[in-house]
């Protein structure tokens, strides 16, 4: 006997997971990175380790909530059709809001009301005004996805805070690094995918020269940082692949042939080993105080 229910097999296949199970791995990306680089960075004790497992509980569960509440909406491309369809989004929304709800639980039980009120607070925000940016226009849609990615990356805040038992600035610190990277992320990936439409004669995110002065914003910005003692001088290590990535591509003159799937996982390579990098400069560099 199936453990799914009846209206399951109501649903097209290619339609059962669309509807509730979030499909940007770039997202996924940006989460989890921010997550395990704040988390590690702040660790102190084990004793913090229960905390953290229920802490990436919430924050999964609440990234997942979001897919079957947006595909309840009309404006939604992938809007729930059918009753079955409505089914299958309620029960799995309901299950990922009791997940979130009992790790939240777990969390205030163990002394993180007030951070997270506040991180929640701060990320509604950050989503509310990526919503409106969006709206504006196709123009600002590449606005609104860098927007999301500091939303996003407030997980490595809410992993230092339960890591270490507090907040301090070296959280913020680990915040604006991680929503850096993934706004380059974003911006380089974007440069490739607006080339080959206007290769095509339709309208993208293009130009080489405006993406060389933002690379060179964010080494300026990293080492003045360093400069002033808000970040170590190792951190900028961790930057140096993908300066060096986005700025030898952009100065090439020949255009090679996109590929989706490398670009997918060099940048997954990227991500991963920025975090690593990120997390021995600060643990090298600055001890908890």
């Amino acid at each position: 006997m199936s453990i799914l229910p009846d209206y399951w097999r109501d649903i097209h296949p290619a339609r059962r997971w669309t509807l509730v199970w979030p499909h940007e791995h770039g997202a996924w990306g940006i989460l989890l990175v921010s997550l395990i680089t704040g988390s590690a960075i702040g660790f102190s004790s084990a004793a913090a380790f229960s905390s953290l497992l229920w802490l990436t509980m919430a924050v999964v569960a609440v990234f997942c909530l979001r897919t079957p509440v947006e595909n309840s909406l009309p404006a939604s491309p992938f809007r729930a059709r059918g009753s079955a369809e409505w089914r299958w989004v309620f029960v799995v929304a309901s299950i990922y809001a009791l997940t979130a709800a009992l790790a939240i639980a777990m969390l205030i039980r163990a002394g993180f009301l007030g951070l997270l009120w506040k991180l929640g607070l701060v990320a509604a925000g950050v989503f509310v005004l990526q919503a409106i940016t969006k709206r504006l226009g196709r123009a600002s849609r590449l606005a609104g996805e860098v927007i999301g990615a500091f939303g996003l990356t407030l997980a490595a805040v809410a992993g230092w805070a339960v890591a270490a038992g507090g907040f301090k600035q070296q959280a913020l610190a680990i915040w604006i690094l991680n929503g850096i990277f993934a706004a380059d992320q974003i911006l380089y990936v974007q440069l490739r995918i607006g080339e080959v439409r206007a290769a095509k004669g339709s309208s993208g995110f293009s130009g080489r020269i405006p993406f060389l002065a933002t690379e060179a914003l964010i080494a300026l910005f990293l080492i003045a940082g360093a400069h002033a003692g808000f970040i170590p001088w190792l951190a900028l290590l961790a930057f140096l692949p993908i300066l060096v990535r986005g700025g030898a591509w952009a100065l090439r003159s020949d255009r090679d042939r996109l590929q989706i799937h490398r670009l997918g996982k060099s940048e997954l390579f990227n991500s991963i080993l920025f975090g690593l990098l990120l997390i021995a400069a600060f643990r090298l560099c600055i001890p908890l105080i």
